[in-house]
């Protein structure tokens, strides 16, 4: 096994430690023990588990933003939204792991947490994207567009991920279902604000 290649098969398994386990009680250890290697040949590639779980959730938030960021024909608002939402749940159908480290607690140690919360501010900024898409909004209070398209964007990934979590535990629903439900939820509230029947769906 090259180098490289290693290196993605202590990712792969570090992500499902620390997404089981939880940053705290994840240890090298145990991340060398499942990936078939010896502790002294994990820290040649990561100098410490902190190192390790930064890279680790660079590289599943560049995943994410790669999927929520491929370009979209030109659509109405509705199927941008759905299409988007739509996504996004095949997305984290199949990355658990890197899912539940992305929008699970954050890591007490204060390092780590802040590159936590710089992977969820990042995932963040690109959902807001989809609200900045959306040409008009009638809002009911005098709020900066920029500003009300960040706010939309924070509650928006607060309801996916909630919905998420429940999805996890509900399996018998099928994703399609799970998909539309959480578009009706968003898009019902949107459709409101867009004032205009172009972008209205019933």
């Amino acid at each position: 096994m090259t180098k490289p290649q290693r290196r993605e098969q202590i990712l792969a398994t570090a992500a499902e430690v620390f997404a089981t386990t939880g940053y705290a009680h994840a240890g090298m250890r145990e991340v060398a023990t499942k990936a078939g290697i010896t502790t002294p040949v994990l820290y040649d590639h990561f100098a410490s588990k902190a190192d390790l779980y930064a890279v680790l959730l660079v590289q599943q938030v560049d995943s994410l933003v790669d999927e929520w960021s491929a370009p979209v024909a030109p659509v109405s608002t509705y199927d941008l939204f759905h299409g988007r939402v739509s996504s996004i749940y095949a997305w984290i159908e199949h990355n658990e792991h890197a899912w539940r480290m992305i929008f699970g607690e954050p890591p007490r140690d204060e390092d780590v947490a802040r590159v936590h919360r710089e992977g969820q501010a990042r995932a963040t900024r690109h959902l807001t994207g989809l609200f900045r898409s959306v040409p008009r909004l009638d809002l009911s209070v005098d709020l900066d567009r920029a500003r009300a398209d960040e706010l939309l964007a924070e509650a928006a990934r607060s309801a996916l991920n909630a919905m998420a979590t429940w999805w996890w535990s509900n399996r018998d629903v099928p994703r399609e279902h799970v998909v539309a439900l959480t578009t009706d939820l968003l898009w019902r509230g949107i459709r409101d604000l867009t004032g205009s029947a172009s972008h209205v769906r019933y």
